[in-house]
């Protein structure tokens, strides 16, 4: 304490720890020195890293070459989104375990064209702007911009005869009703994930999943502590100094004898 020189040391010996335990700290530091521990050349280690910043701005690749696409398009449509729920349950519902029925609106798989998008027994057709590839290239001087091709957007296929219910989409927005099953001994903040009972995808992609997150209301005699409940009991003061027994209450309902010592 009070020693300025032991300080400094103190802090450099700290900031060297920071970059030894950390890989891509000490990456950075082996190519470009403090500037790279310290994140000052993050994302411009590789072309291919310079590639996607051009992608996040334009939307397309940087030079002639192949660029690297962060949304894999599926053949058979685009996944939907995952979907969280809160769900609040008591401390006797975590203590046993419950089935919590639940309901909340999403886009779900329309049971028109069961998620194909089309009516009757009419394939869709390539694309003929991209010719099926969902992206359109231009040529900028020195650049090629690729972008998402906005005649059929992104899917590389355009279908003439689309659902009238959904609008060719395979999905349509209603109302889910499903039974969650809570297991014995759920924590405050706990997750219980359900398959494929988030959002529907689009042209028959797969459905997302469903996360509900669980919330324990306030209880007004027992707290808790990871596995165990307390709770306080006022009693006599002849039975604090002479000792004796209490009936409580269990959290179960059942009635439990419990010795107070003298």
């Amino acid at each position: 304490p009070g020693n300025q020189e032991a300080e400094e040391k103190f802090k450099e010996v700290t900031a060297a720890y920071e970059v030894l335990s950390d890989s891509e700290k000490r990456a950075g530091y082996d190519r470009y020195g403090h500037e790279g521990a310290s994140g000052g050349f993050q994302g411009f280690s590789s072309a291919g890293d310079f590639s996607d910043i051009f992608n996040d701005f334009f939307g397309g690749g940087f030079g002639g070459g192949a660029s690297r696409s962060r949304a894999k398009r599926s053949t058979t449509g685009v996944s939907g989104a995952d979907l969280r729920y809160d769900l609040e349950i008591t401390l006797e519902d975590a203590f046993k375990g419950i089935q919590a029925p639940i309901h909340y609106v999403t886009n779900v798989k329309c049971d028109t064209c069961q998620g194909t998008g089309g009516e009757g027994a009419i394939k869709p057709v390539q694309c003929h702007t991209c010719q099926g590839s969902g992206r359109i290239r231009t040529q900028q001087g020195f650049f090629t911009i690729e972008r998402t091709c906005t005649t059929c957007y992104g899917e590389g296929e355009i279908i003439q005869n689309k659902c009238k219910k959904c609008g060719g989409s395979g999905r349509r927005r209603d109302e889910v009703n499903i039974s969650v099953s809570i297991p014995k001994g759920i924590e405050e903040g706990a997750k219980v994930r359900i398959s494929g009972k988030g959002e529907a995808g689009t042209k028959g992609g797969k459905s997302g999943d469903l996360y509900v997150y669980v919330k324990i209301i306030f209880h007004k005699i027992f707290a808790r502590n990871k596995a165990d409940l307390h709770c306080k009991v006022p009693i006599r003061m002849t039975l604090a100094v002479l000792g004796g027994e209490i009936d409580i209450q269990s959290i179960d309902g059942a009635k439990i004898k419990v010795k107070v010592p003298e």
